[in-house]
């Protein structure tokens, strides 16, 4: 999911940075394979040297799983580096709840990975205590699985426990298979559901308080189309916690994804957002994510009956789905 996020705009990039291509590479030093798993999102979008942008997934207080980007140093091993973020230690726990997340992996639990040529990793918890719900274990494995194949060499995880294989975690959670990125807050409630004949569409609302985006699994029958994605995404999430960022009466009259510019076109009644403040660019910035989750987008045009709708204050392109604050 962020990964085509971060292709789009590496793409932009790469238009206007061509001319230089050629000479920044051959000038480029070799890495290791430890380093490799992170090489072309920091090529594209680290601007300190010496860190790199890594896209992180944590739990909120209303118990959604969001992805969240953060600048962590560079160093060998750098996934389990990551998930080092995501232990429940007291400097991760305030950091973390600046911008209302919470770790998942409980405290003192030791990591190993393994990342194998296949895209396979392996990652062992040692001396982990047991979460206290299984919807704790879950929000664990779910924050493992989708931030470790953030990485590009990642494909799938493999989890063990104390260096032992085993089926399922101690509440239930089942860890026996490799497992691919998890569908994010499905509205069904599952991690991992699928519905016969349906198509998994991921939208994007923000929280209640506008503070996160918040990825949502909706499952539809008409197919993963723009249409589809910008239908949904009007008529507002089904969880109290997430808000609609599209006045009351407001109707998609079309939407197109062309060659990576998405156009929406909305009845008048979404004149009233910019009555609200924030509004309406909240409502720009869930549409691009939502239409970029199906294929990379570089620009948005919002029409209002057909006429470009005048923004209440400057947008642009989101670069990520959250940014961590500090």
């Amino acid at each position: 999911m962020l990964k085509r996020l971060l292709c789009g705009i590496a793409a932009i990039a790469l238009l206007v940075l061509a001319a230089g291509c050629k000479q920044d590479a051959a000038e480029e030093p070799s890495v290791t394979d430890e380093i490799m798993e992170g090489d072309l999102e920091q090529s594209a979008s680290s601007t300190e040297e010496g860190y790199r942008r890594t896209v992180l997934y944590y739990a909120t207080d209303d118990g959604f799983i969001v992805p969240v980007m953060k600048m962590i140093p560079w160093e060998e091993g750098i996934g389990k580096a990551a998930l080092s973020y995501l232990t429940d230690t007291e400097a991760n726990r305030a950091s973390a709840a600046m911008m209302g997340l919470q770790t998942v992996i409980p405290e003192g639990t030791e990591l190993s990975l393994r990342i194998g040529s296949d895209g396979e990793a392996t990652l062992d918890l040692s001396g982990m205590e047991a979460q206290e719900t299984v919807q704790e274990e879950r929000a664990m494995v779910t924050a493992i699985v989708n931030t470790l194949t953030e990485f590009p060499t990642i494909d799938s995880v493999r989890i063990t426990l104390d260096g032992q294989k085993v089926s399922e975690l101690p509440n239930g959670t089942n860890v026996k298979a490799a497992m691919a990125p998890f569908a994010l807050n499905a509205e069904d409630g599952e991690i991992s559901a699928s519905t016969e004949g349906a198509t998994a569409l991921t939208l994007y609302f923000p929280n209640q308080s506008a503070s996160l985006n918040v990825p949502v699994t909706r499952y539809v029958e008409d197919g993963a189309s723009i249409e589809t994605a910008m239908r949904a995404l009007i008529e507002g999430p089904q969880s109290d916690a997430l808000r609609c960022c599209f006045p009351e009466g407001t109707e998609l009259i079309s939407a197109d994804l062309f060659d990576g510019v998405a156009t929406v076109d909305v009845s008048a009644e979404f004149l009233s957002a910019q009555y609200t403040e924030g509004l309406d660019a909240a409502a720009y910035t869930t549409m691009y994510l939502t239409a970029n989750a199906l294929e990379p987008v570089y620009e948005l045009n919002l029409m209002v009956e057909g006429e470009p709708y005048e923004f209440s204050a400057a947008v642009s392109a989101p670069m990520y789905v959250n940014e961590f604050a500090s």
